[in-house]
């Protein structure tokens, strides 16, 4: 699932609030998160942010987006973005590479063309048919269409 870390907007005209959240990115702007992280009021002169560092980090981590926003607060906080990213990726790519050498191990290993001792070797598999156009079915046609279909005939024969 891809999310990211951004804003949804609360509070009313003309004194917006705003929740700090991870999102699915399908989700609208002022739709449910996944998670609150903190909050941002503009208008505030005591506390215009708060966000909780370690949740960002873990989400970061995983692989969560952040809006340009979000991103300035994080700076703003001491957050290195690039550095968090960066390490998500190389952590993400060691998994992979983790997975795709256990799966190698766990393929046995391919058969033997031809029989060690100089038999006739197996019989090779039969090739699989290329897949055409599926078969057109029959116009199954009610009796009042049947003669309908007949009247018209009729009107254009000579």
């Amino acid at each position: 699932m891809a999310v990211t870390i951004r804003l949804s907007r609360a509070g009313r005209v003309h004194l917006p609030f705003y929740h700090i959240g991870v999102f699915d990115r399908r989700v609208r702007r002022d739709g449910k998160p996944i998670e609150r992280l903190g909050f941002y009021a503009p208008g505030d002169a005591k506390e215009r942010v708060r966000l909780d560092l370690e949740r960002a980090r873990y989400w970061v981590g995983v692989g969560a987006g952040v809006s340009p926003t979000v991103a300035s607060f994080l700076k703003a906080a001491g957050f290195n973005l690039r550095d968090a990213t960066a390490r998500a990726k190389g952590a993400r790519a060691a998994k992979i590479k983790a997975r795709a050498k256990a799966k190698a191990k766990a393929r046995p290993a391919p058969a033997p063309a031809a029989p060690a001792d100089g038999g006739t070797p197996p019989p090779a598999a039969p090739k699989a048919k290329p897949a055409g156009p599926p078969a057109r079915k029959a116009k199954v046609r009610s009796a009042n269409s049947k003669a309908a279909a007949e009247r018209k005939r009729k009107a254009k024969a000579p």
